[in-house]
């Protein structure tokens, strides 16, 4: 489950955060108008920033439902899935994994330093078992010791990262669609019309937010669904007593926060062009 905040653009820090913080409320400067035109884009900047509100606290819920959930098997069970997602997508000594904890952390670090990339800060939420990550410029899916099951998911994005173009630019372009927004109001400004009537951008700026998040959405959904069709292959073949509800609802729990930092990306967008324009 990949985030946004990014150190370079195959790392992303997921799961338990929300990078889209509103807490900024909508001001008005100026005289506050009397005329219900006027009123109207105030009082809707402040409905969107409630709802903004209620959504980081949705989100926050739904990682901590996440960082609760129990594991489906055990970690043997785990590496034999894993294994299995390798070998059936001819992955096998392309893909490295790691299983972190505090004990092997400066380790692992210093084992993928070599390649110029220190992952070291990186690593400690994981070993605390917040944290999870695929990182293709180093081919690399880590998962903490303690939630094994999270790996399944990060292989998903290795996957994804090595099946066709299509998949493969769902995987390059996660953050970087979101850097629209800037973009956005640059554009605003140059297609201001005199009347002060609103322009396409706008109109539907929420709606090109969201959809601008969009591929990290699909991008998250698709890597959770290899990791549980993974899961359910090797229940029918190793052990057809593993319960897989857990790591179905632990996915789908991960999958909400990144659904809603969409919803709460389009509505930061909209009230961003908002606040451009009265000032």
């Amino acid at each position: 489950m990949e985030g946004i905040r990014n150190i370079n653009p195959y790392f992303t820090q997921r799961y338990y955060t929300n990078p889209y913080d509103i807490n900024r409320p909508y001001t008005q400067e100026k005289n506050i108008p009397s005329d219900d035109n006027q009123l109207k884009p105030i009082v809707t900047a402040g409905i969107l920033q409630g709802m903004a509100i209620a959504l980081q606290k949705l989100s926050k819920w739904c990682g901590q439902k996440l960082m609760q959930g129990k594991e489906f098997t055990n970690t043997q069970n785990v590496k034999a899935m894993a294994a299995k997602m390798l070998n059936d997508n001819n992955l096998n000594g392309k893909i490295s994994i790691e299983y972190i904890d505090n004990n092997n952390l400066a380790n692992i670090a210093s084992k993928y330093k070599k390649f110029g990339i220190d992952i070291s800060q990186e690593l400690k939420p994981v070993a605390r078992g917040e944290n999870a990550f695929y990182m293709d410029q180093l081919k690399l899916a880590v998962a903490p010791k303690n939630k094994p099951s999270l790996i399944l998911h990060e292989l998903g994005h290795a996957v994804n990262a090595h099946k066709g173009r299509f998949l493969k630019f769902l995987q390059s372009s996660r953050g970087k669609l979101a850097a629209i927004a800037p973009m956005l109001l640059l554009l605003d400004k140059f297609s201001q019309k005199s009347d002060n009537e609103q322009t396409f951008i706008e109109k539907h700026a929420g709606k090109i937010g969201f959809f601008a998040f969009l591929p990290t959405i699909i991008e998250e959904g698709l890597a959770s669904l290899r990791g549980i069709n993974s899961a359910k292959q090797i229940k029918q073949t190793l052990n057809n007593s593993i319960n897989l509800k857990p790591l179905k609802r632990n996915y789908a729990f991960a999958w909400l926060t990144y659904l809603i930092s969409g919803i709460i990306f389009g509505i930061s967008t909209k009230l961003s062009l908002m606040e451009n324009k009265n000032n």
